[in-house]
């Protein structure tokens, strides 16, 4: 039911359902009534043109026979008595129907506009048989001074719904869903195709312009993102020319400043200098690496991540770390294998750098690729689970600067990720321990996810 509201195809639907629906409705109740109204008036006619034959014949007869002969004459709805009195009275509301009967009768005879004309009820009623609002006693006079009452029941209308309305409103139902479903389609799928170009700029250089096709409003939505992404690249550009022309600017005081602490006897002080200006050269070198693009250098290929784990890992245990790795044999995905090395491997360093050890799950799910890299460290509190992505944010009563680090790690792993349509996700583990959860899109694996284990240690 969802789909029906939540996509355009779905409304499209519901609109030209209920739109055209009420307008067949609408055009169904007028007809309807139509047809009950020239029904109606034909019944009028009909019951006047009898009512005056039968006059007309009870008029030739004799007197004695004329009672007789009207009980004879009735059928139907209609009950005929002859008598010398009217039997109705007039008075009480009449219908619609009935005062159309007895206008249509003064038009036909208007002789009986001189109160030769009775319409109404019965003169005497009882308990049993009261005044029946499905009958209509009328009274009019003959010629010779008599009276023909005329008893007329009235025909109860039942709307009988025809089965091939139900058929015709059926297929006409299933013609509107198949327009519909046509029209959302054509409609939407400039937009689908939008939406996968725009998820596919990063796997593409800043001059790759999305194309420019559909309705007016899908052009000028792709024209704008095309315009967006240039001033973006440009922007991008130019921060890392500024950055970088900044940082050859500064390096050459740094140099002097470097040469100049030579020259000072006291080894603590000069050590403190020197260790003050290689921290602003690894700063300056951890900005340049975070802000620089590398979108033209590499393309996007086939990575094998299960590879680039293991090659993690391995350097890892080089560096004399407990790291452990669980992955299916082949962990294939399309991205850029420098960038996604990259990733992972500032999330493997913060977890050896702040527990000592790591293990590394990788596993194919439903949206592709979800790399999940736990360490038994203190954990992180729950809200600053979002903001240690920030650029340059550290907790520092667990992760400060006597552990290393300039707080770009998690910002360039989750940078990345999101750039291939991923995300990167911190969770706390109970009682202890902090879980980085990579998720990456991919089309299909190349096989099936068969998991293996992997163990390196060195001590």
């Amino acid at each position: 039911m969802k789909w029906a509201t939540d996509t355009i195809a779905g409304r499209t639907i519901i609109v030209l359902l209920f739109g055209l629906g009420t307008i067949l409705g609408f055009a169904h109740y007028l007809y309807q009534k139509g047809i009950e109204h020239e029904v109606a008036v034909g019944n009028i006619e009909r019951v006047v043109d009898r009512l005056i034959f039968l006059s007309d014949t009870i008029t030739t007869l004799a007197p004695a026979t004329r009672d007789n002969a009207a009980h004879r004459l009735s059928g139907g709805p209609i009950e005929l008595h002859w008598a010398l009195k009217p039997l109705a009275t007039a008075g009480g509301s009449l219908d619609a129907e009935t005062k159309a009967l007895r206008e249509r009768l003064l038009e036909r005879l208007p002789k009986l506009s001189d109160g030769g004309l009775i319409v109404g009820s019965t003169r005497i009623s009882t308990a049993d048989q009261g005044n029946d609002p499905h009958t209509t006693l009328l009274s009019f006079a003959l010629a010779d001074g008599s009276w023909l009452n005329v008893t007329l029941v009235k025909g109860v209308g039942r709307r009988a719904a025809s089965s091939s309305i139900f058929l015709s409103a059926g297929f006409g139902a299933l013609g509107i869903i198949a327009i519909s479903v046509l029209m959302g389609r054509w409609l939407t799928r400039p937009l689908e195709q939008l939406a996968i170009g725009a998820r596919q700029l990063y796997r593409t250089s800043f001059n790759s312009d999305l194309p420019e096709t559909g309705t007016r409003e899908v052009r000028t939505l792709a024209a704008a993102i095309n315009e967006l992404q240039h001033r973006i690249g440009g922007l991008m550009t130019a921060r890392t020319q500024t950055l970088a022309a900044v940082s050859h600017d500064l390096r050459t005081p740094l140099t002097r400043l470097r040469l100049r602490s030579a020259r000072i006897h006291d080894l603590d002080i000069r050590q403190s200098i020197e260790n003050d200006l290689d921290e602003m050269e690894a700063m300056i070198d951890a900005a340049l690496e975070f802000l620089k693009t590398d979108k033209e250098a590499e393309a996007i290929e086939r990575v094998d991540l299960r590879a680039i784990l293991q090659t993690i890992v391995d350097d890892a245990v080089d560096a004399g770390h407990t790291v452990d790795v669980k992955a299916p044999r082949d962990l294939v995905i399309r991205g850029r294998h420098l960038a996604l090395k990259r990733a992972l491997t500032n999330l493997v360093q913060n977890a050896v750098r702040y527990a000592g050890s790591a293990i590394i799950e990788a596993t194919y799910n439903a949206d592709g690729v979800r790399i999940v890299v736990r360490d038994e460290g203190p954990g992180i509190s729950e809200d600053q689970l979002e903001a240690v992505f920030e650029p340059f944010h550290r907790i520092e009563e667990s992760r400060g600067r006597a552990t290393g680090g300039h707080g770009l790690g998690l910002t360039v792993a989750r940078s990345i990720a999101r750039a291939h349509g991923g995300d990167v996700v911190l969770a706390n583990r109970t009682p202890r321990g902090l879980d980085a959860i990579v998720t990456l899109p991919t089309a299909a694996p190349a096989v099936e996810a068969s998991g293996t284990s992997n163990t390196a240690r060195r001590t």
